[in-house]
């Protein structure tokens, strides 16, 4: 900024005709002008930037806060099934450990984000 002062300052004339104040006073009206435009740009940069963040913050807890809850019921659920081949074994229940683990196989083979395109 300092730059353009001096560049509009070296266009001032040297001696001072009426004519010559004049066009200083248009100088330094287009300076004002050119400053207030850059300032405005600057505030307007600055709130699409903060606009920007607000809304990659808003994705992000969005997106923790689902993943933390899908990934918790799959945990409750590989449980379960680890309970029933638990219980399977305790019983020499080759019935129940065999449905546990196709359960529990059934469950590793899907992936709880393949449904993420449709959350967008």
């Amino acid at each position: 900024m300092m730059e353009k002062a001096y560049e509009m300052y070296s266009r001032l004339p040297k001696e001072i005709k009426r004519s010559d104040a004049e066009r200083a006073f248009e100088l330094l009206s287009e300076f004002r002008q050119e400053n207030e435009l850059s300032t405005s740009s600057k505030e307007k940069a600055e709130t699409l930037k903060e606009l920007a963040l607000a809304e990659i913050t808003r994705k992000y807890d969005f997106y923790e806060r689902l993943f933390a809850a899908v990934f918790a019921e799959r945990k409750a659920i590989t449980e379960g099934f680890f309970r029933i081949i638990d219980q399977g074994i305790r019983e020499k229940n080759n019935d129940l450990v065999l449905a546990g683990l196709s359960s529990l196989s059934d469950l590793v083979d899907s992936s709880p984000l393949t449904s993420l395109d449709s959350i967008k």
